[in-house]
């Protein structure tokens, strides 16, 4: 047994009273994006995006403890260990705005795939975010949670609120949404890592978007949206403008969207920057079937994450 397990847990610091957990686990959804448009340059650098984004079942674990006092911050993943990791980011930029360190241990057991357009680095930070403040017992006024989150990663704000949003600006402008409901996705997962910067860059290379033509794009899935009654309604709003790019370099994804629709999908793309691709499915066991119609590629069923009517 090891020492510290002999020792128990280690004693709160000034800054944590007694009565706090001594573990904090949160779920970190991934998302796919069941719109995604690309706009001109902003002064910033970013692109002007307008994207519809859903949680889904599928998810990392966050799990926090507290450290012994001196210890620093430690993140623990086999993905992208300590400071590489968006969830240190994270908890570095609450350390400056707060003018304050955090002895914490920060392990994220992963099951989104690394560069597949899914948000998992974006939705462990958030979750580290929300397992630091029951930790430490922080109360953090909404705006500084989004900030920090911001700060972070252009995806990370999306996962402090739950359910579908609609992300502009350079995607920390949100929006909530509520679909049609249930959603039954199979996600495929061709195992190919694309650089979300690489992804954008190719984008730029077939030329930017005029900014009419970008907003008259959006106006058109605004009007689908509120126009949706039915999970089969939402067809008409997949799209995605970094699929083109992306399967122009790597083929493979292009034909997974079209084995997906010959599965059944009644709308398939890929999510995000790639390279996960997604397909919309009429009923769980059309799904079901669609997973073994995809075999030997990795694919899994996931439904959607909304709040219950009337919840937060």
């Amino acid at each position: 047994m090891a020492a510290d397990e002999l020792n128990g847990p280690p004693a709160p610091g000034p800054d944590r009273p007694p009565d706090l957990p001594d573990r904090v686990e949160i779920a970190a959804p991934a998302k796919i994006n069941l719109s995604l448009l690309v706009g001109p340059l902003r002064s910033d650098g970013f692109h002007e995006v307008f994207s519809l984004m859903l949680p889904v079942t599928l998810g990392d674990l966050v799990t926090a403890r507290p450290a012994p006092a001196g210890a620093g911050l430690a993140v623990v993943c086999e993905v992208a260990p300590g400071d590489d990791n968006l969830a240190a980011r994270l908890v570095r930029a609450l350390e400056r705005r707060l003018g304050r360190s955090f002895d914490v241990t920060i392990e994220i057991a992963k099951r989104v795939p690394a560069g597949a357009g899914l948000g998992g680095g974006s939705s462990d930070a958030a979750a580290a975010l929300v397992a630091l403040e029951r930790l430490f017992g922080l109360e953090l006024p909404v705006q500084q949670r989004y900030e920090v989150a911001g700060e972070t990663g252009s995806d990370v704000p999306f996962f402090l609120w739950p359910g579908p949003q609609l992300s502009m600006g350079r995607g920390t402008v949100l929006k909530d949404v509520v679909l049609p409901a249930p959603l039954h996705v199979v996600l495929a997962l061709p195992g190919i890592h694309v650089p979300t910067a690489a992804a954008y860059g190719w984008f730029d290379e077939g030329g930017l978007p005029e900014r009419r033509a970008f907003a008259e794009r959006t106006s058109r899935v605004l009007a689908g949206l509120r126009g949706a009654r039915r999970p089969r309604d939402l067809a008409a709003l997949v799209t995605n403008d970094l699929q083109e790019p992306v399967v122009a370099r790597h083929p493979e994804i292009g034909a997974l969207v079209e084995r997906l629709r010959g599965a059944g999908a009644f709308a398939a793309a890929m999510s995000g920057s790639g390279s996960s691709v997604f397909g919309l499915f009429a009923s769980a066991a059309s799904a079901q079937r669609a997973l073994a119609a995809l075999a030997p590629t990795p694919a899994v069923y996931v439904t959607d994450l909304q709040p219950a009517e009337g919840g937060a």
